[in-house]
């Protein structure tokens, strides 16, 4: 059994948790299209987060979580970042670009994250995992071009998801910092709360012109699978390998997330063409090179006075 204490076992770890962070964020393409004829979009996000901090509350409060920490500036800035902004342009950018452009588009995540973490958290990015980000972009811009959903959006619609994308970057960064000084259950719940303080406004104004949505039985079941499921336990998850895994590997793994996504779509009836598996077997490799020799590759001793600064 491997040991969980031991530098391998951590990273071993790491890289299980975020296997199943992106089977539960691929199942949430569908579930949101699904929903979202039912609640706009700042509603649904705001109580989609309002479910996932009631969920990790119990347990973060038993590793020292208090609620006093959700208002210091690194938690305001992480929920600000990973949470209100992240999500919410998301969103709204799907309601006017096609889903193919977004994954094109949440495609250079990893390349975002990588170009954050070298001047920031002073990660070296070694050329084989430029390589593994590469070809993951090409896999995933493969499936986007086969499946023919490409075209028909709007630049309004690609720079909010671009503006999400940058966020999310920003928020995993920010991860990586908080990860050696709070037990993930902390930075997640703390990060959760501080998001829901941005999030409320833009709820309000939505549900005052729109009326308040009559929600029924499979709305909110949708609702508390999306806030436990695909925001409590996934980014939980992510903030847990973080503490183990490089920013810029780690930010590799969403380059899986349309091909989980993909998969989740056949199993409700939609088609598949050889050119998105050959995608997909091409993000998939992009992710195994960028752990290539992984195991040799340490932070620099120089990440830790970075981290300290950042967070005072």
């Amino acid at each position: 059994m491997t040991d969980s204490s031991s530098p391998f076992g951590k990273r071993c770890y790491g890289i299980a948790a975020l296997t199943l962070a992106v089977l539960l964020w691929g199942s949430t393409f569908i579930t949101t299209k699904l929903i979202l004829n039912a609640i706009g979009p700042f509603a649904l996000t705001f109580l989609r987060f309002v479910v996932a901090f009631l969920g990790l509350l119990p347990f973060a409060l038993r590793r020292g979580f208090h609620p006093r920490i959700i208002f210091r500036p690194a938690f305001l800035l992480f929920g600000l970042t990973g949470i209100a902004l992240g999500y919410s342009l998301q969103n709204v950018g799907l309601a006017y670009t096609s889903a193919g452009n977004a994954s094109l588009i949440m495609a250079g995540l990893p390349a975002i994250t990588a170009l954050l973490s070298i001047p920031i958290l002073h990660e070296r990015v070694p050329f084989w995992r430029v390589l593994g980000i590469g070809l993951s972009i090409a896999g995933v811009a493969l499936v986007s071009l086969s499946s023919g959903s490409v075209g028909g959006g709007s630049l309004l619609g690609d720079a909010l998801v671009l503006g999400a994308v940058l966020n999310f970057a920003l928020y995993t960064v920010q991860g990586r910092l908080l990860g050696p000084h709070h037990p993930a259950l902390v930075t997640t719940t703390a990060g959760f709360g501080a998001g829901l303080l941005f999030l409320f406004p833009g709820a309000v104004w939505e549900c005052t012109r729109a009326g308040i949505p009559p929600l029924r039985a499979a709305a909110w079941g949708a609702i508390i699978y999306l806030g436990l499921g695909a925001s409590a336990l996934t980014l939980f998850l992510w903030n847990f390998a973080l503490q183990s895994l490089d920013a810029s590997e780690a930010a590799l793994y969403t380059s899986l997330v349309p091909i989980v996504g993909l998969g989740f779509a056949v199993l409700f009836g939609e088609g598949i063409r050889a050119l998105q598996l050959l995608g997909g077997a091409m993000a998939v490799a992009g992710v195994w090179m960028g752990h290539r020799r992984a195991g040799e590759h340490l932070p620099s001793p120089s990440v830790e006075p970075a981290r300290k600064g950042a967070l005072e």
